[in-house]
């Protein structure tokens, strides 16, 4: 077998001879490639010679007297000989309206063929005809004088081209009802015409050749609708075949059957009469192979290779039904390499067709020996196919590669083996259960003839404890540790061992009896975190986190809002809520009762055996974390009902032992949280375990009182590493459980923050502990005044902590201790969003504690970013471990920064500066960067694009500073600068309509930067105004040209021929380069637009609020101050600049939009009539409470992308004054 890639088709020819019995003659050119569509001029369309004349006149059907539906044949009017209702009653228009079923149509017109051919023959073509959407019709006289070629040429000559719509195409239920019912005709047409009009010399001879022509035509939908019909014809064809080789086969047998008997007892005429039915058999089973291979080689082998792929998709999924139907002839290599090169096919939905067709050919054993030969050649690509880049190609490459393994283990190497299982941890969940499906075959099968083990003391091992063992092996050897949930999920519903409690059980807990190998430490902590992750799958049914049901796997999947990639499990979390799994759909009641059955076995198996395993695994900090998540996972209540009140008392008092003997912090957050699900109000055991509860907290504060005073000691003596080392975990104790439960009534408030002020006298990571328990106790007092009756006391004494909390984290945001500026920084992004201005939603009594950001605040808290997360890393760190870990925390503290910015706490300008590193650090934070830019634009696009402009300015700036003012042209900062320009101009996306303003407001901002700063240096100096000393910058203002219309390029031209009138000189260089770029002829700028007339939205063209402009100056319009607790609060906001010049503004296309009013009093108008309407607010900061919607959670505020630009005033940020 060759690949076609590599070898060119020669051209195709039939036999010699005619085409038997049907005296077709014809030779099969080579038809258009399938990398083009152009019709080669040489190639000669077979036809037929009918060699009758047309009916003189209209075709009359036979009087007959039926029930039902009239016939779908042409009616005519006897007297008057026309034609009624021409399209209702056509083969087309009735298959199209499909209110008379297929199998009525084709024995209507069988009726009318075996009457008079030409008329029927002539509507069967035409049905063709009409059915490729060509409105063109085949006269009387055009059927009995031209052949098939001519008739085809003259139809494309009529076909109108103007839409690329057909009906084949179309993907309303109409037209897809059409395809099913066109599909339908041509089977039932086959099968009805299949003992003696097939036969007869003319009908399948003229359908044959007339599609065999379309489908080498130039026009897309003569090929695809005859190619789907030729393929379908050829599909029942194969039936006919099927029919005919079973009544030769029986024929056969009772022949010989006959010939058998006796002479006396023979019949000889019978005899006679079975030879000759044999004989007509054969002769038809002939002339329908010769279909068959007449069909294959004039359709099938010059449009497999079509340049479209759907064309190529009918291609490969006829050709597996003629392979699974009639695998004697069509199981062939020299059929099968058709899809073996097609595998290689670029387009996702052809490859997997071909996997299709594949698939049901290696599931039937007695066809395997067939597809040996195909196996060798093309084994190598299916592997590669299961890491194809579409999930869905890979999952039925996955599917067809198991059923390789299943009946030829010894096919597959090992490397080939290795690539699919590693499979499983993928996200996407059907490849991954795909490659547990293939991962089980291979490894996973019981023994049923290996000897049971026993425990030490006698117990009878599960026939599953080997499979286990074998699991937990692959776990180890996978070294994609931490990821055992995505494992769990992925054999789930293949393997039943992972539902055997009682033999994992077993296994931790059992000693290895004689001849039984021991499990070492690292395959004990493995098989524990994989009965973890089963415990949680048998309870919650859910896929982990980030795994997707179905569809195209994104590659970049990524929760802004925790700012982790859904790859990265596991980490504090910090900075919003955590993300929600693969099931998205409820579970039904059937699925419920089964989840609910499933937790109830697990619990009664774990019920017993859990305070066993943390007594005796509970040393270890990583064992004890794990184990300690499956109570929260048990049924509870199985305690009372179940009796178990004594395996009760052991958990709790192994739980306190834990928080007693550890400081790790997951270790303790896991205790407090199983201490959080036994002590739920509903429960009836949550009595006697809150009353543990309490006395272990009293002596956790006791400890913690203790440490403090050692460490705070009166005398002034230094603490020693004792008293830190006490202090530190009697801190992480405290935390663990104010995470989860509410502590204030242990009034730890005054010492907490007293710590936490002495950050230059304490250890960092103490005051680092201290200023986390103060954020969650902020937060447990913010609770406890919103469930309760609002007390102005509590309010004042909550606005007075929080305002002295802030002010300590604000100052440890460049604290040298890396670990308390994180945990501070933290801590203020997620206080400014729960002390937002959504509290006073419902409350409005709690507004006097809301906390906003001010200026100075924005600016430390982007300074803290560029030191600390857009940095280098520069230590060379051996462990990858260390290395991902500091890359989390860093995307974590970015993620808490964005999500200041989309939920409209913070302006969006105030991202400018981070906007700086999107190129040098995309690899660690473009999936966060990219998403803030989206979101952004949401809020309002115009600020977004001043806020890039704002951005390129600020590399600008970083630019002139180190080349002590004087920017070479070709220097690599500014080059740096043009390439930022252009990655972030990708953002804005094609569509020139949409984002209009905002690219008008970037380009005034860019060229306001650059007239300010010469209006600034002649106001200084007293001169004339000269070259800017940064006009360079309009080179990187140049680059968002190509998003400007026409009338905008123009508008901003005449501007600066305004502003710059005599620009002379090799000085002006750039300037000359932007006006050159908004050459309103240059095409590049605008891709698919002209500019000049569109359909647009009204909120697309129409400007926000007009603000007087007084010269070249934009005088701000009087905004609404910030409101808050706090005077910090009371600041001005950010106007994001005007526009330098009313001509900047947007002019209005040829459609009327009517615009709405605004609430300024005031507009002026220029010297050539343009309303002057500049962008001045920004509506990401809302300036009411009802602005912003309720949120459920309690936590973040969201956006209001309904907030209208022409509803709010204009604020002024101090920067711009």
């Amino acid at each position: 077998m060759q690949n076609p890639q590599t070898t060119a088709h020669t051209t195709t020819e039939l036999s010699n001879s005619q085409y038997t019995g049907h005296h077709l003659s014809m030779q099969l050119n080579n038809s258009a490639s399938g990398d083009n569509d152009i019709h080669h001029s040489g190639n000669q369309h077979p036809h037929v010679s009918t060699g009758f004349q047309a009916p003189p006149a209209p075709y009359v059907p036979p009087a007959k007297k039926r029930r039902g539906r009239p016939p779908t044949h042409p009616t005519f009017d006897v007297g008057a000989g026309t034609l009624l209702d021409e399209d209702e009653h056509t083969l087309y228009g009735a298959i199209r309206s499909g209110r008379v079923a297929p199998q009525t149509v084709v024995d209507d017109w069988i009726e009318q063929y075996k009457t008079n051919r030409e008329p029927a023959m002539l509507e069967l073509i035409q049905f063709f005809i009409s059915c490729s959407g060509c409105k063109g019709k085949v006269t009387p006289e055009m059927y009995s004088r031209l052949s098939h070629a001519d008739i085809i040429r003259r139809m494309t000559e009529e076909f109108d081209e103007d839409s690329g719509e057909y009906p084949l195409i179309q993907s309303s239920p109409v037209w897809k009802r059409f395809r099913s019912n066109f599909v339908e005709f041509i089977q039932v047409l086959i099968r009805q015409c299949q003992y003696s009009i097939i036969y007869d010399q003319c009908m399948i001879d003229q359908v044959i050749s007339l599609l065999t022509g379309l489908t080498d035509s130039q026009v897309r939908a003569f090929r695809h609708t005859s190619t789907l019909a030729a393929m379908k014809m050829m599909t029942a064809l194969v039936d006919v075949a099927l029919n005919v080789s079973i009544n030769r086969d029986n024929t056969q047998r009772q022949y010989e059957a006959e010939r058998s008997k006796v002479q006396n007892r023979r019949a000889s005429d019978r005899l006679e009469v079975l030879m000759q039915r044999r004989q007509e058999l054969e002769e038809n089973m002939e002339e329908v192979k010769n279909m068959l291979v007449y069909i294959f080689k004039g359709v099938f082998v010059h449009r497999y290779r079509d340049s479209q792929a759907e064309i190529r998709t009918i291609c490969m999924q006829e050709i597996g039904v003629w392979m699974r139907r009639y695998p004697a002839m069509f199981l062939d290599d020299s059929y099968l390499k058709y899809v073996g090169w097609t595998l290689y096919d670029r387009i996702g939905d052809v490859r997997l067709q071909c996997l299709r067709a594949l698939q049901p050919l290696y599931e039937d054993p007695a066809l395997i020996n067939s597809l040996e030969l195909f196996t060798s050649r093309f084994k190598s690509r299916l592997v590669d196919m299961t890491l194809d880049k579409e999930t869905e190609v890979a999952v039925q490459a996955v599917k067809l590669v198991s059923c390789i393994l299943k009946h030829s283990d010894s096919v597959l190497e090992d490397k080939d083996c290795e690539n699919i299982y590693e499979l499983v941890y993928c996200t996407h969940r059907p490849l991954a259960q795909a490659a547990g499906e293939f991962l089980t075959l291979k490894l996973f099968e019981v023994d049923s003839h290996a000897p049971p083990t026993r425990t030490r003391k006698g117990k009878k091992r599960s026939e599953n404890t080997p499979l286990i063992r074998d699991l937990v092996q692959f776990f180890i050897e996978s070294e994609l540790h931490e990821h055992a949930t995505y494992l769990v999920d992925s054999l789930w519903d293949l393997c039943p061992m992972l539902r055997d409690w009682e033999a994992m059980l077993d296994l931790l807990l059992e000693e290895p009896g004689r001849g039984e190998e021991p499990m070492d430490a690292n395959q004990e902590t493995s098989l524990i975190e994989i009965m973890v992750c089963c415990v949680r799958q048998a309870a919650t049914g859910e896929s982990p986190v980030g795994r997707q049901t179905g569809g195209h796997h994104s590659h970049s999947n990524t929760n802004l809002l925790t700012g982790m990639s859904l790859l990265e499990t596991g980490g504090r979390g910090r900075g919003g809520a955590t993300t929600g799994t693969g099931n998205s759909a409820a579970p039904s009641s059937r699925e419920a009762r089964a989840l609910a059955e499933e937790r109830s076995r697990m619990t009664e198996a774990m019920i017993t055996a859990i305070p066993a395993l943390l007594a005796k695994y509970g040393e270890s900090p990583e064992r004890a974390t794990n184990l300690l998540a499956i109570p929260r996972h048990m049924e509870m209540e199985l305690y009372t009902t179940g009796r178990h009140e004594r395996h009760l008392d052991l958990l709790l008092q192994a739980v306190q032992d834990i928080v007693e003997r550890h400081t790790d912090p997951h270790t303790l957050l896991a205790c407090s949280r199983v201490y959080e699900s036994l002590c739920i109000d509903e429960l009836s055991i949550s009595a006697k375990c809150q009353t543990v509860r309490g006395t272990l907290l009293d002596r956790l504060v006791d400890l913690y009182r203790d440490a403090f005073l050692n460490y705070f000691n009166d005398q002034g003596e230094e603490p020693d590493q004792d008293d830190e080392f006490h202090l530190l975990a009697a801190l992480k104790r405290i935390y663990a459980f104010y995470a989860c439960h509410d502590l204030s009534g242990l009034d730890l408030w005054d010492s907490l923050i007293r710590i936490a002020q002495s950050g230059n006298d304490a250890n960092g990571e103490i005051v680092a502990q201290a200023v986390s328990c103060c954020s969650k106790a902020l937060l447990w007092n913010l609770a406890r005044i919103g469930e309760a009756d609002v007390d102005k006391t509590d309010l004042n004494k909550l606005r007075r902590q929080l305002n002295l909390y802030m002010d300590v984290c604000i100052g440890y945001l460049d604290h040298s201790c890396k670990r308390l500026a994180s945990e501070s920084f933290l801590s203020i992004c997620d206080l400014l969003v729960v002390f937002s201005r959504h509290l006073s939603i419902h409350l409005p009594n709690l507004k006097s504690i809301i906390y906003t950001a001010d200026r100075d605040l924005e600016l430390r808290l982007t300074n803290f970013l560029e030191q600390r997360v857009f940095v280098d890393d520069d230590d060379e760190e051996d462990d990858e471990n260390v290395k991902f870990e500091s890359l989390h925390e860093r995307r974590t503290q970015l993620a808490a920064f964005f999500k200041l910015v989309i939920y409209n706490l913070i302006p969006i300008r105030a991202a400018a500066p981070i906007y700086k590193y999107y190129i040098r650090s995309f690899n660690d934070f473009g999936d966060i960067m990219k998403s803030t830019l989206a979101k952004a634009r949401e809020i309002n696009r115009v600020h977004t694009a001043r806020m890039i402009a704002h951005c390129l300015e600020l590399c600008y700036l970083q630019v002139e500073s180190a080349s002590n003012n004087c920017v070479e042209r070709g220097s690599e900062g500014l080059q740096a600068v043009k390439e930022l320009a252009r990655r972030l101009n990708l953002s804005f996306g094609l569509d020139l309509i949409k984002i209009r303003e905002s690219m008008v407001a970037f380009h005034s901002e860019g060229i306001q930067f650059c007239v300010s700063r010469a209006a600034s240096t002649a106001a200084a100096t007293g001169q004339t105004p000269g070259v800017p000393s940064n006009l360079l910058f309009l080179e990187v203002v140049a680059e968002f040209s190509n998003k400007l219309l026409r009338q905008d390029k123009k508008s901003i031209y005449e501007y600066l021929r305004r502003i710059f009138p005599n620009p002379v000189g090799s000085e002006w260089a750039s300037l000359h380069a932007y006006r050159s770029s908004l050459d309103p002829d240059n095409t590049d700028s605008a891709p698919g637009h002209d500019g000049v007339s569109h359909a647009t939205n009204p909120q697309a063209v129409s400007s926000s609020n007009p603000a007087p402009v007084q010269g070249n100056t934009v005088v701000p319009t009087s905004g609404r101050v910030g409101y808050g607790g706090r005077g910090r609060g009371k600041r001005l906001r950010d106007s994001d600049s005007s526009l330098p010049d009313a001509n900047l503004n947007p002019q209005s296309t040829s459609t009327a939009i009517k615009k709405k009013r605004t609430n300024i009093a005031s507009s002026s108008k220029n010297a050539s009539g343009n309303v002057s309407s500049m962008t001045a607010v920004d509506p990401s900061r809302p300036t009411s409470p009802s602005e912003i919607p309720p949120n459920s959670a309690g936590c973040a505020p969201h956006h209001n992308p309904s907030t209208s630009m022409t509803t709010l005033s204009t604020p002024v940020h101090p920067s711009n004054q």
